[in-house]
């Protein structure tokens, strides 16, 4: 199927991103047992954010598995292109909650600090990776679709 030569790729790059956030999410869930992290500022907000990654990855891989099963969805472009735009905001709301809570880390937990934030730049690269790709697969329209999606972006959360 010609689809899967677009859609495989965009899929391999959100399993990687997906193990990356898999053990960021275990180690922030760790955070909260150290002492000098637990009450850490963005802690919270970082943890949480994380685990919006891991939804949104889960939004993608389930637009990808609708387009392979060849469902008749109106908007269907719109759903991944809004999905792995999604994807990309909530890893840039990362990085300021990330170093509040690193600066708040002591030569017993620089390590996890640093492993964390290794691993959150492999989950920024996969999904980077996996938007160019979206990009290649919809052509001139991701830029047309994008401008539509982003005024639901806009919405605030609940």
């Amino acid at each position: 199927m010609w689809i899967a030569h677009y859609l495989d790729p965009i899929e391999i790059a959100l399993e990687k991103g997906m193990a990356a956030k898999e053990v960021v999410c275990s180690i922030t869930t760790g955070f909260r047992s150290i002492p000098s992290l637990r009450n850490a500022p963005g802690l919270n907000p970082y943890h949480a954010t994380v685990a919006d990654i891991g939804y949104g990855f889960d939004a993608v891989r389930g637009t990808i598995q609708r387009l392979r099963n060849g469902e008749s969805i109106s908007l269907v472009k719109e759903m991944l292109v809004f999905d792995l735009d999604t994807l990309r905001i909530s890893e840039q709301q990362l990085k300021p909650n990330f170093h509040l809570v690193a600066k708040e880390a002591d030569a017993k937990t620089l390590y996890l600090i640093n492993t964390s934030q290794n691993l959150h730049q492999e989950m920024a690269d996969r999904i980077n990776e996996a938007i160019k790709y979206g990009q290649v697969f919809l052509g001139s329209e991701w830029v047309t679709i994008l401008k539509r999606v982003q005024t639901v972006q806009a919405i605030p959360r609940l």
